[in-house]
């Protein structure tokens, strides 16, 4: 039995004797964040980033799958010959391997088996944390199969084409996709999450695709609108919709049950971004079951109510769910007008640990099924924040005894 055969034969074992808790803590993590501390190429790096995560409490770990397009496994879709082309022009220094050297996609055994294997054998739920992107931020980490098909690139409303994504207006983008899908199947994932989060800075306004122009003009009979028309959006939004369905219907082809998760961004009480500039209906797909549950990454509450404002925002997630689990977040840094916990210290005056506590508690008064750590990196958790999560059991008392 070579390598590869034996972790996922761990994997299985391990898989029979994971259950979810009440109140699952789940912790999204990336290889590539460890890197600068420990040897994540290897088993033994592997299992080091996993004792460090434990630390926070989790019980399920949703592991990285790529950045952008460059893998965090053994990829047969993603070509590894065609990662090492730094003379591509497209491939700037950003898109080359991560720090100029790591490279996942070419790892015995690979990352994602040895990395599931590990939480098996300690008796974790594991995952996928699949990005909604292609490239990270812009330019960043593009994939070989992008680049290698620029008809399918997005473009702006101006025809100017954007290789940051290739568009699902296309079938053979849906079908690459799905080839991907297959290839983490066979991984044995027992959740996949995908993360609106990370887009790659990528929105309906980058659609403007032959194929949409298309469907808009034999629909409407003039040239297609401003991105922010409401019926652009659901245009767009019909692609991403169609992209969800043949998820669920794929994994369901091949007998497997596999939970999917969708993260919804920026959840304030005006504007749904996750619609506008995504063209993602998450309450459809959760009505319709395309999705079994949500990851809320973030909310914009009030300044001067900032817990009773995340309290209502959980709460208007919950009432458009119609029974659906979800999942709070509770993230450790400030991004791009994203509130983490350091938000709420500066907003309320006070300590780490009481934040966390008082979120953690929101989370559970509302219904949660749990929280979402976003994204757990290295000692960014720090031990008394970690001792709170850890001790926190979703019940009124709130800690274990």
């Amino acid at each position: 039995m070579n390598r590869q055969r034996f972790y996922l034969f761990v994997l299985l074992v391990g898989v029979a004797v994971v259950r979810l808790s009440a109140f699952e803590k789940i912790a999204i993590i990336d290889s590539f964040d460890f890197a600068s501390v420990y040897d994540t190429e290897t088993v033994a790096g592997t299992e080091q980033i996993l004792d460090h995560v434990l630390l926070t409490g989790a019980d399920t770990v949703l592991w990285r799958n790529c950045s952008g397009a460059t893998m965090r496994y053994q990829s047969r879709e993603e070509a590894p010959l065609l990662m090492e082309a730094p003379l591509d022009p497209r491939r700037v220094p950003e898109s080359r391997p991560v720090h100029g050297w790591l490279r996942y996609w070419a790892v015995e055994p690979d990352i994602v088996c040895t990395a599931f294997a590990s939480c098996a054998r300690r008796g974790v739920a594991q995952g996928i944390h699949w990005p909604y992107e292609e490239n990270h931020w812009n330019y960043w980490t593009l994939g070989p199969w992008n680049l290698s098909h620029p008809q399918y690139w997005c473009r702006n409303a101006n025809g100017v084409p954007w290789h940051g994504r290739c568009s699902f207006a296309f079938p053979e983008v849906l079908a690459h996709k799905l080839r991907l899908l297959d290839e983490l199947l066979d991984r044995k994932p027992q959740t996949i999450f995908f993360d609106l989060f990370r887009s790659g800075n990528w929105t309906v306004a980058d659609e403007y695709v032959k194929p949409h122009r298309e469907r808009w003009r034999a629909r409407y009979g003039t040239p297609p609108p401003d991105s922010r028309d409401p019926r652009w959006i659901a245009l767009v939004g019909e692609t991403q919709e169609a992209f969800f369905r043949a998820v669920r219907a794929h994994i369901a082809a091949r007998g497997m049950k596999v939970r999917i998760l969708l993260g919804i961004d920026r959840v304030s009480a005006g504007e749904d971004e996750n619609w506008t500039k995504r063209g993602v209906d998450w309450k459809k797909l959760a009505r319709e079951d395309m999705v079994d549950g949500i990851v809320i990454e973030s909310v914009r509450p009030d300044p001067e109510r900032p817990f009773a404002s995340t309290a209502e925002l959980y709460a208007s997630v919950r009432d458009a769910l119609g029974g659906k689990p979800f999942f709070c977040p509770i993230m450790q840094y400030n991004f791009g007008g994203r509130p983490g916990y350091p938000w709420y210290c500066k907003a309320t005056g006070a300590r780490e640990e009481a934040v966390v506590r008082q979120l953690l508690e929101i989370a559970r008064d509302v219904g949660a099924a749990g929280i979402a750590m976003e994204c757990v990196d290295h000692k960014n958790y720090s031990p008394a924040v970690c001792e709170v999560i850890r001790n926190f059991d979703g019940t009124k008392k709130g800690t274990r005894k």
